[in-house]
């Protein structure tokens, strides 16, 4: 039986990855920073904002200014506003959902909050939206779920993550939840499914469509 399901939000609600590696590559461009879009989207997609920044100082040796990040989010944030969509169906899923849910995303709020408004899908989640900046540590570790799950009273070992991020899987996994692997957005490609499985999800989908129906059983 379920608890509670757990949405990550990037990538499994808003169809926003692409948008997000478009401008991590044009603000780092801006510093005199070359990546490519594979190259960008292996370091920085599924992290927090902190975990990003430092995976490219490990990786690359480049520690960016204190002034990226405002730059990115203003930009990420007029892009939202003018090309951002709910992953396909994911609102129909939504609205026929009788578990509890909530999401729990390495995003920062004020991100998170734009995304769900602008995609229309704020009012399934109310105030049950949860950001790694609630919690010490971010996704790969169990921190957020454990949070999510003691905020709203449920064991996180009846919670159900749903997520499309290899981060976003070990962490549901080390904090003893039911991970899915989601591959319904746009930036995800051939290997992807794979990672997820590797990472640890006991089932992986690559639709709202093919969600619905995993998740009707588990409401059975």
């Amino acid at each position: 039986m379920t608890d509670l399901i757990c949405f990550d939000c990037d990538g499994v609600l808003v169809d926003s990855e692409v948008l997000a590696t478009r401008t991590t590559v044009d603000c780092l461009a801006e510093l005199g920073i070359a990546l490519s879009p594979a190259e960008a989207a292996a370091l920085f997609t599924g992290k927090s904002a902190e975990a990003a920044h430092r995976a490219l100082r490990d990786a690359c040796g480049i520690a960016l200014p204190a002034t990226y990040q405002a730059r990115f989010d203003r930009l990420l944030f007029r892009r939202f506003r003018e090309e951002l969509t709910p992953v396909p169906g994911i609102a129909e899923l939504l609205a026929r959902l009788h578990l509890p849910s909530c999401v729990t995303s390495n995003s920062g709020h004020a991100r998170l909050a734009l995304a769900l408004r602008l995609t229309g899908l704020a009012g399934h989640f109310g105030s049950r939206v949860f950001s790694a900046a609630d919690v010490a540590h971010g996704k790969p570790a169990p921190d957020l779920f454990h949070f999510a799950a003691g905020r709203l009273g449920a064991d996180p070992r009846r919670c159900l993550v749903i997520d499309d991020s290899v981060s976003g899987i070990a962490g549901a996994v080390a904090a003893g939840a039911r991970a899915i692997g989601f591959t319904g957005g746009s930036h995800s490609g051939p290997d992807h499914a794979a990672r997820l499985r590797d990472a640890g999800a006991a089932r992986v989908v690559g639709s709202a469509q093919e969600l619905t129906a995993l998740l009707r059983v588990e409401a059975a």
